[in-house]
């Protein structure tokens, strides 16, 4: 099963073993407020979902795809969820990295490698 794939490049195989972290975000207008007996009249707008991955370490050029991939404004994710395999719009503001070793063929391997998604 491809559990996630970024702009057609599927990572599956390097997410870190316990899989990943999911949740389902409600979004709120500013028409939300709670009134004088404590009760909230709420006017929820939409959800959102946001995953958290933590990786393998990866050879140097396939984690460069990956920081290239979620570099973009915006770009297509196919994942898996609750309600079963989606496809959405994300974006990353973040993806930590560490050089981890240099293998014996002189290929560069990068680990620590985790990012948030958020769901446009």
């Amino acid at each position: 099963m491809n559990i996630l794939i970024i702009d057609g490049h599927d990572y599956t195989r390097w997410i870190e073993d316990g899989g990943y972290d999911w949740s389902r975000d409600d979004l709120d207008s500013e028409k939300t407020v709670r009134v004088k007996t404590g009760h909230m009249r709420r006017d929820k707008i939409t959800e959102k979902r946001n995953l958290s991955f933590k990786m393998l370490p990866m050879p140097e050029d396939l984690a460069a795809q990956l920081d290239t991939d979620l570099h973009a404004e915006q770009f297509s994710v196919r994942y898996h969820d609750l309600h079963g395999d989606q496809t959405r719009k994300f974006y990353c503001s973040k993806l930590p990295a560490k050089l981890q070793q240099v293998t014996r063929d002189g290929v560069l391997m990068w680990a620590g490698i985790s990012f948030n998604l958020h769901e446009i």
